[in-house]
């Protein structure tokens, strides 16, 4: 045993020497990165929006997808609403807290589902009628609001309280505090519209299009499976999971094709650099050249990936044999770096084929996988 934790000790002592001693810059030039946003073939998309203190990457990231989605079957463009999504899921989780009696997980985090789900059941407005921002208020900070409502679930559990009308009456009204109320009619280039009408209308995105697509070992592949991260609160088991070459080229190729791709990734690596605009694998955590499959796994397994944020591909580049995506990024180290990349991070390949966990894009951008969701659902 003393000799274990020696070595592991060890181990440790070099890695973080390796790290203190590691020139991102010299590195980031061995891997060709793209230096100008010109350089990068990009798709339709909105100028990024600064989340600040919140966690609602999900439904910055989502429904920026969406609107991308919109322009490029032209119809409106239209900024969507991140936080009425948002705002009908934490009741959504709060129901849900008080049907399970205190069993079911209630924070501000989510998946691509979160928006997918509630735009099913409530509908979208546009982002002009419902910020989500208190009144005088430009940047988000939603930490009391998570606390306040963090407390009344500890109460309603302490107290044994399952008065389903009575805590979501409680809910809504620390959310109305800090979210405002959203609305229920509203206008819109001159004709009034509830939320429902705007998704009917206006949004009209063909939603049994679009694909979720995971890979990893602890499921067959070929198969629909469960995302098994912490905010998969309702356990949706609806990503198609694939070999991780077929994930990664199936990004690659939806960029290259026109299409967008919102994803989830982890981003506490000390290869995600905002100074630098860049994320890219750290060569003293694996080579690239031996990330494959139980790479994946181990790395999720040990928890050193996790679902830690959700962001939209919006562009490609091949740069000297190397390849790069543009991630459109609402978390507020994407405004480090160059002015140029306000709002965005450039991931390197490796990064990707390493620390993606899932990916939402329309199935005709990736037809060589959804030849086998169809041969699957046979």
């Amino acid at each position: 045993m003393r000799r274990l934790i020696f070595l592991l000790t060890f181990l440790i002592s070099v890695a973080f020497g390796q790290y203190q001693n590691f020139d991102s810059a010299e590195y980031l030039k061995k891997l060709h990165q793209p230096k100008q946003l010109k350089l990068f073939k990009l798709l339709p998309h909105l100028p990024s929006l600064n989340q600040d203190t919140t966690s609602a990457c999900w439904a910055f990231a989502t429904t920026s997808f969406l609107e991308s989605e919109m322009q490029r079957l032209q119809l409106d463009t239209v900024r969507l609403s991140m936080m009425f999504p948002f705002f009908h899921v934490y009741v959504e989780k709060v129901r849900r807290f008080v049907q399970t009696h205190g069993q079911s997980r209630v924070s501000p985090g989510d998946l691509f589902t979160g928006v997918l789900d509630m735009v099913q059941q409530y509908g979208i407005v546009p982002y002009q009628v419902y910020s989500g921002l208190p009144e005088g208020k430009k940047t988000y900070n939603q930490h009391p609001m998570y606390f306040q409502i963090d407390s009344l679930l500890q109460k309603v559990k302490a107290m044994q309280l399952w008065d389903e009308d009575l805590v979501l009456y409680k809910t809504r009204q620390i959310l109305y505090k800090h979210m405002g109320v959203p609305p229920q009619v509203f206008e819109y280039s001159g004709q009034k519209y509830t939320p429902k009408s705007f998704l009917k209308k206006i949004v009209r995105l063909p939603w049994n299009d679009y694909v979720m697509v995971t890979s990893f070992q602890y499921a067959p592949y070929y198969q629909f499976v469960e995302l098994k991260v912490p905010d998969n609160w309702l356990h949706h088991s609806k990503y198609f999971n694939v070999p991780p070459d077929e994930f990664y080229q199936g990004i690659k190729l939806a960029l290259k094709r026109g299409y967008s791709v919102a994803f989830d990734s982890d981003i506490g690596e000390p290869g995600r650099q905002g100074k630098f605009d860049a994320t890219f694998v750290a060569p003293f955590d694996i080579p690239g050249r031996y990330i494959d499959a139980n790479a994946r796994e181990l790395r999720f397994n040990n928890k050193s990936t996790t679902d830690d944020h959700l962001m939209h591909f919006v562009g490609f580049a091949r740069n000297k044999g190397d390849d790069w995506f543009l991630a459109k990024d609402s978390w507020r180290t994407a405004w480090e770096g160059m002015a140029e990349f306000n709002g965005y991070f450039m991931f390197h390949k490796d990064y990707v084929k390493l620390k993606v966990l899932a990916y939402l894009v329309h199935k005709h951008a990736i037809p060589e996988i959804t030849k086998k969701i169809n041969q699957q659902k046979q």
